[in-house]
């Protein structure tokens, strides 16, 4: 018999890498297929395009805002059926026709696994994403006691691709609904090993990635601290309060300093090309999350 699989994907102004996804997604063989689509108030025609496309194919709900990622997800779940469900982002391609087979076979024959996810390569940015082994900005805590002895080498993978079974992903209730894009992630794998379960990395599998499709043509700003502040909440839910404001207070000074150099840089060789921009609302971007954060948890005391 074969395993049913529900795939979840989250749509903002992705219409045209999504039908790619989704034309690549039912071309899987040996696997029972549910593709659910949350349409997160996208501007672009991408829920002209999905129905048009797909029909009754795929179950779309639309969305009359953005809900992020996260909560996108889990609205997702509640219209999921299968025992295992795939999250998976609009602008990804699955090749070889037995992936999802071969990741739900890992997460079978590896019971102590909570979630797995295969090799990601992103061919725009010419990188392979890999598991990491530590969490962001955890080098160097000096009070943080969550990270230790959590089962598992990985701490945590890419939410482009993530298969996890449904019980597990009820167990922990799903995604964090505080996280709205960037974070979630991480986050979700961290929980997962506070359950009990490792995560897997599973390379024979393969697929490709256009990586950040919904933020093509945002604010540079605006995309950084979304970034930015996806990895703090990070930090500030799961660090313990000392570290993470001598996190933040650090942070704040590195940043003003690099900013510094770079305005300098920049003002001697009158460069303000993309790329610099870039880099300095990266830095602007820090700077105001972990003052944010400051703030926070300044409350919090």
């Amino acid at each position: 018999m074969q395993p049913n699989l529900s795939i979840l994907i989250v749509n903002y102004n992705s219409g045209t890498y999504a039908l790619d996804c989704i034309n690549s997604v039912f071309q899987q063989k040996s696997i029972t297929l549910q593709v659910i689509v949350v349409d997160n108030a996208s501007q672009d025609n991408s829920v002209n395009l999905l129905n048009e496309t797909f029909g009754q194919k795929i179950t779309l709900i639309q969305s009359d805002k953005n809900l992020g990622f996260a909560c996108a997800n889990n609205l997702a779940a509640t219209m999921a059926t299968s025992e295992y469900y795939l999250l998976l982002n609009p602008d990804t391609v699955i090749g070889e026709p037995l992936s999802f087979a071969h990741l739900v076979d890992f997460l079978i024959q590896h019971t102590e696994m909570g979630m797995v996810g295969p090799a990601i390569d992103e061919p725009r940015k010419g990188k392979r994403v890999l598991p990491r082994y530590r969490y962001p900005s955890s080098r160097g805590l000096k009070y943080t006691e969550k990270f230790k002895n959590l089962p598992g080498d990985i701490a945590w993978i890419l939410g482009a691709c993530m298969l996890i079974k449904r019980s597990v992903y009820e167990e922990i209730a799903g995604f964090d609904p505080d996280y709205f894009l960037y974070g979630e992630d991480v986050d979700i794998c961290l929980r997962l090993r506070l359950h009990g379960y490792q995560i897997g990395y599973f390379d024979a599998v393969k697929i490709i990635h256009v990586s950040g499709a919904s933020e093509i043509g945002a604010n540079s700003l605006d995309k950084w601290l979304r970034k930015k502040r996806g990895i703090f909440l990070f930090c500030k839910k799961h660090f313990d309060m000392r570290d993470a404001l001598q996190l933040a207070r650090s942070t704040m000074i590195k940043s003003s300093i690099y900013l510094f150099f770079v305005e300098l840089r920049n003002w001697l060789n009158f460069n303000n090309n993309d790329s610099v921009i870039d880099k300095k609302n990266r830095l602007k971007a820090t700077k105001i999350a972990a003052r944010e954060l400051i703030e926070q948890l300044k409350t919090t005391k």
